[in-house]
């Protein structure tokens, strides 16, 4: 009897059975002890975990923006972030909540800085070419140094659209559903990057920031919006952790004054839209000709042989008149905006003091200024306040010395 193999004891295949549902679980992100929802937020989980493709594409995304901001031309921004892969990492930080995992929420953050230092660098090689040339037009690079209301807007209907896809179809998740974010995202960190090695002040560190905070408001509306598709945590951590990156958002967008700057911009921009061009009639226009005066003689009632030809000493004064120069005006033109911002000193890290209007006509003053590389006009608004604007924002009519 003994000689015969043994049949394998019931426990022992228990055993093997036990093994094997530990290790599934081990390769779980959920426990499976929470059904098939379980299973499908860990398939879910899955399609966020950046692969190879995921760092390929964005490095070339880097360079395609690279070169749009060392040629200034706002199609090849675009163009980068269209060729940026989909953003998988940024809707996991948000996602990484619902699972409750820290190591998920560290790794795609993890995975977004890397791809974020891929851009990164792409834009610092663009800003050491751009040190072989004399001067480099940077207009659109300078739009990603400051928080705008439409770049939020479109921020959040990227965030909304991506994750609408990857929670309700994720087999027909389109790329393309994540332009905004990699617009939002990619381009600033670029233009940081050509900042610091083209030693622009202006661009680096401020071009960096706004990236940071456009991340910290991509997490705070992914978080939002897996709430309004109830995709709650499924444990108590999970909670906690949702409160450590709304709370870490909050700090980023309101402490900062980020939000808060960018609203109060938009909301000064608008209270001061009104048609000013209008306003202007032909009296107020300086003519070419400055006004001559005329003297003015009061005639003497009682005139006698015996009065001399003594000239009035009140007819001195205004006899001779030193001509002023002809004031120069311009047209206020911003290709990007619907207006211009004037500082009390030239540069971008001037005291703000007012917005003018596209199409307002504003008086030109002879002195400029070459500030963070960009020329820096001196010029008298309509209520006889004086700043300091980019002189390529204005159109002038008349000739004017050194332009």
């Amino acid at each position: 009897m003994s000689d015969f193999p043994q049949e394998p004891t019931p426990s022992t295949g228990r055993s093997r059975i036990d093994e094997s549902r530990r290790k599934r679980r081990q390769r779980l992100l959920i426990p499976s002890g929470k059904s098939e929802r379980a299973l499908y937020l860990n398939d879910l989980a899955k399609r966020l975990v950046p692969g190879v493709e995921f760092f390929a594409f964005s490095l070339v995304a880097g360079l395609v923006v690279a070169i749009g901001i060392l040629v200034d031309s706002p199609a090849l921004l675009i163009l980068g972030a269209l060729l940026a892969p989909f953003m998988a990492p940024a809707v996991g930080l948000g996602f990484s909540t619902v699972i409750g995992s820290l190591s998920f929420f560290l790794r795609s953050l993890g995975a977004l800085l890397i791809g974020a230092l891929l851009v990164f660098g792409s834009g610092a090689l663009a800003g050491w070419l751009s040190s072989l040339f004399v001067e480099m037009p940077l207009s659109e690079a300078e739009r990603f140094t400051s928080f705008t209301i439409p770049d939020f807007l479109l921020l959040t209907i990227g965030v909304v659209l991506a994750i609408y896809l990857t929670i309700r179809m994720p087999k027909q998740r389109s790329q393309v559903a994540s332009v905004p974010m990699a617009y939002e995202i990619y381009v600033p960190v670029a233009v940081a990057g050509f900042g610091l090695a083209s030693g622009n002040a202006e661009l680096f560190p401020h071009a960096l920031w706004t990236a940071f905070i456009n991340i910290a408001w991509v997490i705070l509306v992914g978080t939002i919006t897996l709430a309004v598709l109830k995709l709650r945590p499924f444990k108590f951590f999970g909670y906690l952790l949702t409160a450590a990156i709304i709370g870490s958002a909050l700090y980023g967008l309101y402490v900062t004054s980020a939000l808060g700057s960018a609203v109060q911009r938009q909301m000064e921009s608008f209270i001061t839209r009104t048609p000013k061009v209008t306003e202007i009639s032909a009296s107020t226009i300086p003519s070419a000709t400055p006004p001559i005066a005329t003297p003015k003689v009061t005639p003497q009632a009682n005139i006698t042989p015996q009065a001399t030809n003594t000239v009035a000493p009140t007819l001195t004064p205004t006899v001779t008149i030193t001509p002023k120069p002809t004031p120069v005006w311009a047209k206020v033109y911003s290709a990007t905006y619907s207006g211009v911002l004037v500082r009390k000193t030239p540069g971008f890290d001037g005291e703000y003091l007012t917005s003018v209007d596209n199409g307002s006509l504003i008086q030109v003053l002879p002195e400029v200024e070459l500030v963070d590389g960009v020329y820096w006009a001196h010029v008298m608004l309509e209520d006889g306040r004086v700043g300091w604007m980019v002189r390529s924002l204005l159109l002038t009519a008349t000739p004017v010395p050194g332009w």
